[in-house]
């Protein structure tokens, strides 16, 4: 059956401030006449020529999805500029540019995966133009002012979230409307982490990347980046911590564990000693005003440092960072990344009790993505390198062991020719790794994951190792759960947490036996909060 949704059906979301209220009146807007609005966020601001907004974080989205089938979205657009601002049509985590920073058009996202477009759009400056995107028969076209500008047959799923984007020009949007099998978003789980963009009260526009621990005495901590002012991954960025000791039934209020003033104190990789108790906290830090590209290519005022920091009373206190930068990172390497997540405790083997951290690098002369891992035999007084993959196209990772006392690292994959996870095995501890592959079970939308030993095997029933991730091949949605009975050859049971906007997750193991999940997850953004789940193994089936 088919419908039809106008703007009396989208909502407004300013990243950068405040988002609109979820019970206020809807906005609608058509023939550039806005209609039954009562709240408009300053962000999108109405004048008789339809909604307005301008500068990066502002989006409009649609209150509803487009389910399988054929589908008709027609929006009404005007630009002030074309200069290379990004301004875009936005399709779940991939983006249809109107103005790219060549005077072309340009596709992003795992959406467009395999597709390029390097045509000048034929829009004008200060002159409204119709966008059109119809499905027929699983053939999407893309049209301007009637003039088919690309097409794809990739598309075949349903998409979730669908809206516009000024980013660095002045979008003015006078009618956006869809046509087609109308889904609701799915609602993620109530938030352990609320970002402020999202409503949250606390002082952090953004929260994200979490890493889950368990405590020797069965304490639960969650910890992630608290982002001061955007959702970027540079800037003001503080490290964070709620505690439960009820198995995630209560929480702590928040407690700030490192602010290093306006730098970027991030990626948390967690790890519980359970022979001393001990909790550590490996972090990188950057200065706030150096950006990704710029510790890459050399050019920012510092690089990146690695610390730990450590805990001896459950969480409660955290000593002052201590940096390891020169034990753990070779000169030549640039970016680097601790996790993020969880890291591991050896506990079979001539290497019994060792701690492993997962964490990832990029080398100066060639740019490539390595993984790699650090660890500790001395219960954390001191750290030393580990080995790295013999391939490159792989960067955040973690860790698990496995029953033969081999390890097995599972890493996030750049290969876009195979949207799945990277896997590599260590048999000497982690000094060297081999055997890299990619495991065709484990599909990807190119994000971080999560790997966990749940149970060791025993005469009465065999071990299993749990996996979580966005199980996409084109965006950050469906955060499932996993388990392998075979120690990850194969991937029979599963369950899906979570079908709407997800991202990097973190898993453990509660006291009372059951799967702790916690992942970042939205309506609109995979960023606008971080939850807490859980569930025991029964609860995965087989598809």
């Amino acid at each position: 059956m088919s419908h039809t949704v106008s703007f009396a059906s989208f909502c407004i979301v300013c990243i950068a401030c405040v988002m609109l209220q979820a019970d206020a009146a809807p906005i609608s807007v058509l023939d550039g006449i806005a209609q039954q609005s009562t709240l408009v966020e300053k962000a999108w601001e109405r004048d008789e020529s339809g909604l307005n907004a301008e500068g990066t974080g502002r989006f409009l989205y649609a209150r509803q999805g487009l389910g399988e089938g054929d589908f008709t979205i027609r929006a009404r657009i005007t630009l002030a500029r074309l200069d290379g601002s990004a301004a875009a049509f936005v399709i779940e985590s991939s983006r249809f540019g109107f103005d790219g920073r060549s005077g072309t058009m340009f596709l992003e996202g795992p959406l467009f995966a395999g597709q390029s477009l390097t045509k000048k759009a034929p829009i004008t400056a200060r002159k409204d133009f119709l966008f059109e995107i119809k499905r027929r028969d699983n053939r999407t076209t893309f049209c301007i002012d009637g003039t088919e500008v690309h097409r794809t047959d990739a598309w075949k799923s349903s998409i979730k979230r669908i809206g516009l984007r000024p980013w660095r020009n002045h979008m003015t949007v006078a009618e956006f409307t869809l046509e087609g099998n109308l889904i609701e978003p799915p609602k993620p789980p109530a938030p352990l982490f609320l970002s402020g963009f999202a409503g949250g009260k606390d002082v952090y526009h953004t929260y994200r990347i979490p890493a889950l621990a368990v405590t020797m005495r069965g304490t639960v901590l969650a910890i992630c980046e608290g982002r001061k002012n955007s959702w970027g991954d540079s800037g003001d960025i503080d490290l964070v911590m709620k505690r439960s000791t009820d198995d995630g039934k209560t929480w702590s209020e928040l407690k700030l564990i490192w602010d290093d003033a306006e730098n970027t104190c991030g990626n948390p990789c967690l790890v519980a000693d359970q022979e001393t108790g001990s909790i550590f906290l490996l972090s990188t830090w950057n200065r706030g005003d150096d950006h990704e590209g710029e510790i890459i290519a050399q050019k920012g005022n510092d690089t990146r440092r690695v610390f730990v920091l450590r805990s001896d009373d459950d969480g409660l206190t955290w000593s002052k960072p201590q940096q390891i930068t020169d034990d753990v990172k070779k000169p030549n390497w640039t970016w680097y990344a601790t996790g993020p997540g969880g890291g591991i405790q050896l506990e079979n083997g001539e290497n019994k009790g060792r701690l492993v951290i997962p964490c990832d690098h990029i080398e100066a002369e060639t740019k490539h993505y390595y993984s790699h891992v650090i660890y500790s035999d001395d219960h954390g007084s001191t750290w030393k390198l580990g080995g790295r993959t013999p391939l490159d196209q792989v960067n955040e990772c973690e860790v698990v062991e496995l029953r033969d006392g081999a390890m097995m690292l599972n890493m996030r994959n750049y290969n876009r020719d195979k949207r799945a996870r990277q896997t590599a095995i260590s048999r000497d501890g982690g000094i060297s790794w081999s055997e890299q592959t990619h495991d065709a079970a484990l599909i990807e939308p190119i994000c971080q994951a999560a790997i966990l030993r749940h149970r060791w095997p025993s005469a009465q029933q065999p071990g299993v190792v749990l996996f979580s991730n966005p199980a996409s091949t084109q965006s950050r949605v469906k955060m499932t759960l996993r388990a392998s009975f075979d120690d990850g050859k194969t991937w029979p049971k599963s369950l899906l947490l979570y079908a709407g906007s997800s991202a990097y997750s973190d898993l453990a193991t509660l006291g009372n036996g059951n799967i702790a999940c916690l992942f970042e997850a939205g309506v609109d953004n995979i960023a606008e909060s971080i939850v807490f789940t859980q569930t025991s193994l029964d609860s995965l089936k087989t598809p």
